[in-house]
Parts: structure tokens; sequence; C-alpha cells
């Protein structure tokens, strides 16, 4: 089981994260599925946008999968094998559609990373995002802190991430993270109301702006991505990431 469902609501297709046993965590299969579901969603004209959502209002996407994750040797291949998971945000990114989440719920860690690398970002007034990767001994490995930087300037991202607090719906308004703002349970339908307004323009001209819009972020990161898996590599087998790792393990047992 993946832990992902798709379906058409008119011009959206619609991948709904259902994964409860792990709070939304991020598998190698639920990558890969939303990966190709990305891909079938860009292959059909008459889908012109794809929202992300979860089942579970409380959830919206965690991390990294628990039961992977401690699996994961902590050298150099731990990290490779995170770092691949990456591939997803740049899938996200890289679609010809634009991709709009519509949370609800809490966004943790590598979650917030993958909604840094959508399109559109959409609230419920009681949805929270935070970049948690400090507290693991960690930083970001999916592109999270150039994506951040891109998104609310480096000022903010420093503040977000240095001090991992949560970020509620009304400070990411003000911050620009988000791009609309929905009462809670509303965000899926706003997510909606925002595809049907982009499918009121021509198909290939919305898909030729997300190059240009790409291409623009592109031009400004120079090494940045790079720098983040160096970083990130470095950090995998520190000696912080395995204290912090240790002691959520015992927590959660």
């Amino acid at each position: 089981m993946t832990g992902l469902s798709l379906r058409q609501e008119g011009v959206a297709r619609v991948a709904t994260i259902d994964r409860p046993a792990s709070k939304n965590a991020i598998s190698r299969a639920l990558a890969a599925a939303l990966q190709e579901a990305l891909g079938e969603a860009a292959e059909d004209r008459e889908t012109r946008a794809v929202i992300v959502t979860s089942a579970d209002p409380k959830v919206f996407l965690s991390g990294g999968d628990l039961v992977e994750l401690t699996a994961l040797p902590l050298d150099d291949r731990g990290a490779e094998a995170v770092l691949a998971l990456g591939a997803l945000a740049d899938a996200i990114e890289g679609c010809e559609l634009p991709v709009i989440a519509a949370v609800e719920g809490a966004v943790f860690g590598g979650g917030s990373e993958l909604c840094m690398a959508c399109d559109l970002l959409v609230l419920g007034d009681e949805a929270t995002l935070c970049f948690v990767h400090g507290k693991m001994g960690l930083v970001p490995a999916w592109g999270g802190t150039t994506r951040l930087v891109e998104r609310v300037g480096a000022t903010r991202a420093a503040d977000l991430l240095l001090t991992a607090r949560r970020v509620d719906a009304e400070l990411a308004w003000s911050l620009g993270l988000c791009a609309r703002r929905a009462a809670r349970g509303a965000a899926f339908e706003t997510a909606q109301a925002v595809a049907e307004e982009i499918a009121r323009l021509d198909r290939g001209a919305v898909t030729r702006l997300k190059r240009s819009l790409l291409a623009a972020r592109r031009a400004r990161r120079g090494p940045a991505l790079a720098e983040e898996q160096t970083q990130f590599r470095q950090a995998w087998g520190s000696e912080a990431h395995r204290a912090a790792f240790a002691a959520f393990l015992r927590r959660k047992s």
C-alpha cells in the first residue's frame, strides 16, 4: 500500500495522502507513487492542476518514514538514501501543471520541505508548519532551506529554521509563505477554486509561466541546493543527530 489515492475533481487531479499509522510520513513508496501521479496528470489534457491533500484533517505531512529511517545506517549510505527522496520535491517543482497543497493540520520537517516545492500553498486556519530539522541535529535535505529563502527572504527563513518554531496560518500569510488562507476545513474547497481560476487560462501559457518562474528561481540559486545536500551529509552521521534520533525513538517506544 502506497498510502496515496487519486481521483479527478473537475479540472484538478486530487492526490490524497492517507497513512494514518505513520502520521502521513513520507515513505519511498509514497514518494514514488506521487511522482508517478504527477507525470500521469501532466499527460492528461483535461487536467489543469494537481491538488495534494490529506485524509487526516489533523496532519497533512510529517517527515521521513520512521520505519525506513531507523533501518538506514548513520553513514554516507544512509544520507544518500534520504537525499534520494528529494527527487519528489524536484518532481513537484518541475511538474508542467501547477501543484497546489491544500493543507489542514500539522506539517513537519520534510513535509514542510515538500510544501515549499508546491506552486501554491493553501492553509486552513488551524494549519501549522514547522521546520524541525534542527531539533534532530539535521538540516533540510530536499531543498527546503533554499526554497524557504525564496519564499520569505533570508532573515525570515533564518528565524524559522534556527528556532524550529511552529508557523500558524496567520503568520504564514503575513510572511508570504502561503498563497491563500481558508477557514478551518475549507482548504480543499479553496484549492479547487484556485484550480478553476487557473483553468480559465490557456494550458500552454500556464506551463510556460511555470517554466519561466522556475527558471527565475534557479538562476538565483547558484550552488545553494548542492550546499544543502553537503551539509545534510555531514549532519546525518553527527553525534547531535545520533543523540536526537535515539531520544526520539525512546519517546516513541
